[in-house]
């Protein structure tokens, strides 16, 4: 599985490496004058110059002077702002009073389970997809050739579907590697029950069981309990088999949707790591207000993340730790866009790419597949109306930045 992820991260970043060098311009573009040799240095140094003269100067006396050079405070401001970003909602993770997947805590974990795959869903429809939409402005340069040479040649074409597109292979992919790794898992079990290892398989498997139909029954009646303990004590072997698989299929599935939404949050914390670099660029106003529309951006992300970790069987240290590694992502793509002699068209790349609707396809098979099920199981009325409330709490919350990015 982490062969997989890992895979799967390198051919992101070598995928947005791609793009930013085979950017698809229009067919006239070739002619235009920025088609020169050497105009993305030339436009790198007048976005330097530019960006330096919206620096106010420090007392060349006083503690923060080192930062009168202009590329110093570029690269404190920048990967600053990152790790800020990284860590505020680190330090809101540790004041939700929750701290593994227990009865006690099931109506707050789904709560939170809500809230994020609203944050999902509000991402992916109102965020992700609308920004892998073509730039109006290189729309209507292309619509304007296009009638140049006739109206026969009208640019709304096939092109129109390519995110959509993207989308759906998102969905596809993330469903392929979820139904791959359960039948390598499924075999494994099998193999073990074949080759005599059905005294352990069977216990490990009952005590699963056991705990599940313990912490679900643990607000009814003791004889409800009793009744399933003896229940699953008179199983055959046969129904006894596929109970272990089906529990473990089931635990299997959040997990692997746990590390699937993980992969998706380092490529959206790439591209936004890009952004980040390229806004300090252009100056410390343009950086701040980027800094902050990415931190209130990734609030809901990280809380969502959290509870989909922790109703996978993470505790609350490690589910916490392994969301701070999805951190490297926005490091990884801030570092590369101060490096880039183009920040700007490498962030256009990423956000023009496939990466944003195929990161898009992940949240939406996510939010659908694998957290809106388990809300449906064993609530009462007013909790599923908190649920819901909770849910459109967290698309409303992207949709605020959305109208204010």
């Amino acid at each position: 599985m982490k062969v997989i992820i890992t895979v799967i991260l390198i051919l992101i970043q070598a995928a947005i490496l791609h793009s930013s060098h085979h950017d698809v311009k229009a067919p006239y573009f070739k002619y235009s004058r920025e088609a020169n040799e050497g105009q993305n240095v030339y436009h790198h140094q007048q976005q330097i110059k530019s960006s330096q003269q919206n620096y106010e100067p420090y007392d060349p006396n006083g503690i923060l002077s080192f930062m009168n050079d202009f590329q110093t405070r570029l690269w404190v401001y920048s990967i600053g702002s990152t790790f800020l970003i990284s860590f505020m909602p680190f330090v809101l993770l540790s004041l939700i009073p929750l701290k593994a997947n227990t009865a006690e805590n099931e109506p707050m974990l789904k709560l939170l389970l809500s809230f994020g795959s609203g944050g999902l869903l509000g991402d992916a429809f109102l965020h992700l997809i609308p920004h892998s939409q073509p730039h109006h402005d290189e729309h209507s340069r292309s619509h304007t050739h296009s009638h140049a040479h006739g109206s026969s040649e009208h640019s709304h074409g096939p092109h129109d579907m390519t995110v959509g597109g993207y989308v759906l292979a998102g969905i596809l992919a993330f469903l392929t590697v979820e139904k791959l790794v359960r039948i390598l898992r499924s075999e494994k079990i099998l193999h073990s029950h074949s080759h005599g290892g059905n005294g352990s398989s069977f216990s490990d498997g009952k005590k699963k069981i056991k705990k599940r139909e313990d912490a679900r029954a643990s607000k009814e009646k003791k004889s409800d309990v009793s009744s399933a303990e003896e229940s699953l004590n008179s199983c055959s072997d046969e129904e006894h088999k596929h109970l272990i698989e089906k529990t473990i299929n089931d635990e299997m599935g959040f997990k692997v949707a746990a590390y699937l939404n993980l992969t998706a949050d380092f490529a959206h914390n790439f591209t936004d790591g890009l952004a980040i670099g390229a806004s300090f660029l252009a100056g410390t106003t343009v950086g701040v207000v980027t800094m902050i529309t990415v931190l209130v951006h990734e609030i809901p992300h990280e809380i969502g993340d959290f509870a989909i970790l922790i109703q996978s069987g993470f505790s609350k240290k490690k589910a916490m730790f392994v969301q701070l590694l999805t951190a490297l992502g926005a490091l990884t793509g801030c570092i590369l866009s101060l490096c880039s002699t183009n920040a700007d068209e490498l962030s256009n790349a990423a956000s023009s790419s496939w990466i944003l609707p195929f990161t898009a396809g992940g949240f939406i098979y996510i939010a659908t597949v694998t957290v809106i099920p388990e809300l449906l199981e064993n609530t009462s009325t007013w909790q599923s109306i908190k649920e819901i409330m909770a849910l459109l709490t967290g698309i409303m919350l992207m949709f605020l930045i959305a109208i204010y990015e």
